[in-house]
């Protein structure tokens, strides 16, 4: 399993997680909600809900991606194949897994990028992995994943030097080569186990189903109504902020054109005049408590099992 894809105020972070509390029972089966935040921002880095408590931290993920590489590394030079070793992307501050479910972005990137991310903001890792993959020799990729029994005279690992780098830093808190997720469904990781990016499957998994549960949830359909009549008076006709985000007309063009623009910014005036996030922040975390509730196993163990091959994983650097 390998990598999927900032720091918050603390009074910023208050608000979201303090205020959109919730406890069951409403009419109709919604959770109650207490008072809705008014995020003072539309940066999805600042969102925050229940279940980000189950992920671990861009640095932790960065250590668990830097003692994969080390590990693999040492593995392929020990058995004598030193040439084009896997990258080490830079460290980029992100978390593999961001609040994308709103569909927001700052208002001053709306002005100049549209829907579009800004130039140098993609994820450089996954570039760098890409351009690494494309490098790969037959004989490198049969020592990675362990096709090759024998190199040079020497014993390939089982599944190769990806397995062996899994195994240690999954030493004592190995998974089930299938998982059942929050939402039902089952994942299945080959042999070995699942490894790093396994805590953001779970979450991920999770969050959209409190989402499928929030989309149909009365408080946010009414915001989403909002938003588009306030679209509608400024002549444009979406009836979800998603069919905003995605329209044909923008959504294969590379850079933003100034319809595009002048669409999403009038997108995100209009989330801010209905308080759209605030009340997607306040639903979705009465839902996610509820999903924490149903999942706490299979949540807590994967918290747990990162935890620890965290710890792995900073022993295997410390050695190398």
């Amino acid at each position: 399993m390998t990598a999927l894809p900032r720091i918050v105020g603390a009074a910023a972070l208050l608000a979201l997680t303090m205020c959109a509390c919730s406890t069951s029972g409403a009419e109709g089966g919604e959770p109650r909600l207490g008072s809705v935040p008014t995020p003072g921002h539309l940066d999805a880095a600042q969102i925050t809900t229940p279940l980000d408590a189950y992920l671990p931290s861009p640095e932790e993920n960065y250590t668990l991606r830097k003692a994969r590489v080390l590990l693999v590394n040492s593995c392929m030079r020990e058995l004598g194949y030193a040439q084009n070793p896997q990258p080490l992307s830079r460290f980029s501050g992100k978390p593999y897994l961001e609040h994308g479910e709103f569909s927001v972005v700052p208002v001053e990137q709306a002005e100049r990028y549209g829907y579009k991310q800004p130039p140098g903001d993609e994820e450089g890792g996954a570039e760098t992995e890409s351009r690494y993959g494309k490098s790969v020799t037959d004989t490198q990729g049969s020592l990675l994943s362990g096709k090759a029994s024998t190199f040079n005279g020497k014993k390939v690992p089982a599944q190769g030097c990806e397995g062996e780098a899994l195994r240690i830093i999954t030493k004592g808190a190995a998974t089930a080569e299938e998982v059942t997720m929050p939402d039902g469904s089952a994942a299945g990781s080959g042999k070995g186990g699942f490894g790093e990016g396994y805590a953001e499957m779970v979450v991920s998994s999770a969050r959209g189903k409190a989402m499928a549960k929030v989309r149909e949830d009365s408080r946010f359909q009414d915001a989403t109504e909002r938003w588009s009549d306030c679209m509608e008076k400024q002549g444009y006709d979406y009836d979800s902020p998603s069919s905003a985000w995605n329209d044909k007309k923008w959504a294969d063009a590379s850079r933003a054109g100034k319809q595009e623009i002048a669409v999403a910014v009038a997108d995100m005036g209009c989330k801010q005049k209905v308080n759209y996030l605030g009340v997607g922040i306040a639903v979705a975390t009465a839902y996610e408590k509820q999903v924490i509730e149903e999942s706490a196993e299979v949540l807590d163990d994967a918290k747990d099992k990162t935890a620890r091959w965290i710890q792995n994983a900073n022993q295997a650097i410390e050695k190398r």
